[in-house]
């Protein structure tokens, strides 16, 4: 019997995140991130869901939805890590062993504006506080490499406008406190 979905009602907004089973890579060259952008894509066009930001990273992805219907979000992601985990399976060799991804999505229910803005920038400047990056527009694999002219047309308009200066904003620091009430969020759900 297939689990419920979880309950994202029309017109919620919602922070996702999930990561590869043991913290395993699921991404390990250009080429593997665009695979799965492309299959972001193709899920959108199976299951109506709007993404407002998301951030892809080597073990793990976080999105940002704003909910058109009870359960698209549920749905989505059903679609993008079941196809996401037989697509690795067959890539890595590794076809019955086990599972890809450490579990169903976690996520959050995002309440206020300004709630809404630190969420969209702890995504999205993910791989800056990784180290990965100088700034977090030279991440390619996010929202904010789309928001400045990528073009990949995967991001939906989002129930807030975001301020002129948002790449700026993006990489000024989170406080810590906030940085683990987003983490804490995410792990209650």
């Amino acid at each position: 019997m297939p689990r419920p979905l979880r309950k994202l009602p029309a017109g919620s907004v919602v922070h996702v995140v999930n990561r590869g089973n043991d913290k395993r890579l699921l991404f390990e060259n250009r080429r593997e991130f665009e695979d799965f952008l492309q299959l972001v894509s193709w899920a959108k066009g199976q299951c109506a869901a709007r993404i407002v930001a998301y951030c892809i990273m080597s073990n793990h992805w976080h999105f940002v939805f704003w909910a058109l219907c009870d359960g698209d979000v549920s749905r989505f992601l059903h679609r993008l890590t079941t196809t996401h985990a037989k697509s690795w399976r067959r890539r890595t060799r590794t076809v019955g062993c086990g599972h890809v991804y450490q579990d169903r999505f976690h996520g959050s229910k995002i309440f206020s504006e300004q709630y809404y803005y630190n969420v969209l920038r702890y995504v999205e400047q993910n791989p800056l506080r990784a180290g990965l990056v100088r700034h977090s527009r030279d991440w390619q694999w996010s929202s904010l490499a789309e928001r400045l002219g990528c073009g990949r047309n995967l991001l939906d308009e989002g129930p807030v406008d975001l301020p002129m200066d948002w790449p700026l904003l993006v990489d000024e620091n989170l406080s810590d406190s906030t940085i683990e009430d987003i983490r804490a969020s995410l792990q209650r759900h």
